[in-house]
């Protein structure tokens, strides 16, 4: 089958079994080295990518879902300036994800960046809907429940979800505040 989507930022024809998984299409077509895929399709949540701004388990998305799609890896990832609001939020906390988990929580906590600066709607992420939840006290506030729900994509124990939340609401107000700017 003939794919034709971008990955990293470069538009890709490829020629890959319809189900064959975004992992292995990384790792064996593209030649992606940034890509832990230990688990063989069993969700450790370690092998997370961008699939058009939604984080997604790259071993359990096949080929197909690909056509037309965005893809964006930790590696080309961590070369943007959207990286620095979540590299200062884990400077902040004092907190940072182990080195096997590290680029899959990165990419989780900017799908939920997305998610709560873009006003995507009600789209579900994942396994969780991230969408803003407004009251009347804080307008600003996010659904907690969804937001854990999401970074449960990644199974690796070695933060707490209470560190996790924290993470993602000072990147949370980095974002904020950089688009208040117009930076």
């Amino acid at each position: 089958m003939k794919i034709e989507c971008t990955i990293d930022g470069k538009a890709l024809s490829l020629s890959v079994n319809s189900n064959k998984p975004l992992s292995l299409i990384l790792i064996e077509d593209v030649g992606n080295r940034s890509i832990i895929s230990h688990c063989k399709g069993k969700a450790c949540g370690n092998c997370i990518v961008l699939l058009n701004d939604e984080a997604v388990l790259s071993c359990l998305i096949p080929a197909f879902r690909l056509r037309d799609a965005t893809v964006k890896t930790f590696e080309s990832y961590q070369k943007t300036r959207l990286y620095r609001d979540i590299q200062r939020a884990y400077k902040a906390t004092g907190n940072t994800p182990c080195p096997n988990c590290y680029a899959s929580k990165t990419l989780i906590i900017e799908s939920i960046l997305q998610e709560a600066t873009n006003n995507r709607g009600n789209k579900t992420l994942g396994r969780a809907n991230v969408s803003r939840h407004i009251s009347n006290e804080d307008e600003s506030a996010l659904d907690k429940q969804a937001i854990v729900g999401e970074l449960s994509l990644n199974t690796c124990q070695c933060m707490d979800m209470a560190e996790m939340l924290q993470i993602v609401e000072i990147a949370l107000t980095y974002r904020r505040r950089k688009r208040v700017r117009g930076n």
